[in-house]
């Protein structure tokens, strides 16, 4: 599912065509042979037992370098060992020895990876040899700047002497030169296995220079009574003419049942002329893993558009003529800095394309004012309403969306630049 390379060329090209999906799929490509073995999981019925073993935890090792063929990726990464590593097809498989009873094993990808999809290909390989017991996200962060997910899946194992429980810590660094999905299959260590990992992510160095820096770049966390849930990261970037490409990706990880998450990658990038008006916009999604929607928007002249693409399984092609200029994200903040808030409106029409509410036309969304002197907003979608906290750009800081009985909020952590 992941496109992001793709719609960039579609885009700055101004043809914005259907991308072919080049889902990865992490890590069920890896060779069944690199998948560990659990160290043996601890008595169910012994709980002193299983909270001692629960609690423990490694001082820092020895930095051991890694260094894959032909310059494909270099890095460090603390270990008991030397670190071994194995081709497979599309990925390098990296097995780290922490002189614990399994070894940590980590997948290294030269292109981004779904954080979403991962997570859930990786609680589905638990599932199948355990008896999951608890499946959540546990952390979610930047590593430089580019997003890193934890989780862990807490699960039970026949063993001859009956009930086993075991802990299986997870890990996906989603960076577009080189990406990373480790696991560690044994109880305790969490806390290890998060600094490891974080330094091994954050030491990773694939082929070519530095990337040119974004004009913007910010990331925030989503959380459902304070428990982390997702992400969303977006940047910014200058285009022809004045224009503005902005590239959006956020996965969800949403509770199912104690047992299982319900995860969502997005990935969309539109491309917007000087005035903040929407020129061509390339959106994807996958839910647990598998794609489900791929859409492209082409504007033909002024306010006439042209979608192509894919919506649950059902081919579209078609055209519409939009009511109102189609609004961008650089373009609302412009507009809502420099003529919605000092104005006198109590309210802001806009329309915008977004495919997973409509992919076959624009639209609408409702600003609405709060206290004077606030940029405390309320949007209004459809039926969907949430509080909208703005920064003084203009870009939005807090989202805060009722959930049932409780609030979704989204809240940016990290920010750079200029819209």
């Amino acid at each position: 599912m992941r496109l992001r390379t793709t719609l960039l060329l579609g885009l700055l090209t101004g043809c914005a065509t259907p991308a072919s999906s080049s889902k990865t799929e992490a890590p069920a490509a890896a060779p069944a042979e690199s998948t560990p073995a659990p160290a043996e999981p601890a008595p169910a019925s012994g709980k002193l037992e299983l909270q001692a073993l629960s609690a423990r935890e490694l001082a820092p090792l020895p930095k051991q370098k890694v260094s894959a063929p032909e310059g494909a990726f270099t890095g460090e990464v603390e270990a008991a060992g030397a670190p071994t590593l194995q081709k497979g097809e599309g990925l390098f498989v990296l097995s780290v020895p922490l002189g614990t009873g399994s070894p940590l094993t980590c997948f290294v990808y030269a292109q981004p990876v779904d954080a979403g999809g991962a997570i859930y290909r990786l609680v589905e390989m638990v599932g199948q040899r355990t008896q999951l017991q608890r499946v959540r996200t546990t952390d979610i962060r930047l590593i430089g700047e580019s997003p890193a997910v934890y989780a862990e899946a807490q699960y039970l194992v026949d063993m001859p002497r009956g009930k086993a429980a075991g802990l299986a810590k997870m890990m996906v660094y989603v960076h577009d030169p080189v990406s990373l999905v480790c696991t560690h299959d044994e109880p305790g260590y969490s806390e290890s296995f998060a600094r490891v990992t974080r330094g091994l992510a954050a030491s990773l160095q694939g082929p070519g220079g530095t990337p040119p820096a974004s004009r913007y770049f910010e990331f925030n966390v989503i959380r459902v009574q304070g428990h982390p849930v997702g992400f969303e990261k977006r940047v910014m970037r200058d285009a022809a003419g004045g224009g503005r490409l902005t590239e959006v990706e956020s996965s969800l990880f949403f509770p199912r049942s104690p047992q299982q998450l319900l995860v969502q990658d997005t990935v969309s990038s539109e491309l917007s002329d000087k005035d903040g008006k929407l020129v061509a916009r390339d959106y994807a999604r996958a839910s647990n893993g598998t794609p489900d929607i791929q859409m492209a928007l082409k504007q033909v002249r002024g306010r006439e558009y042209h979608y192509e693409g894919t919506h649950l399984g059902k081919e579209l092609n078609g055209g519409f003529t939009a009511p109102a200029d189609l609004a961008t994200e650089p373009g609302t903040a412009r507009l809502v800095r420099e003529r919605f808030l000092p104005g006198p409106d109590p309210e802001l029409t806009l329309h915008f394309y977004m495919p997973s509410a409509n992919p076959v036309a624009p639209v609408q969304q409702v600003l609405r004012k709060g206290a004077a002197g606030s940029r405390e907003l309320t949007v209004e979608l459809g039926s969907l309403k949430a509080t909208l906290t703005l920064d003084s750009q203009g870009m939005t800081e807090k989202v805060v969306t009722p959930l049932g009985g409780t609030e979704m909020v989204q809240e940016r952590v990290s920010a750079r630049g200029t819209p």
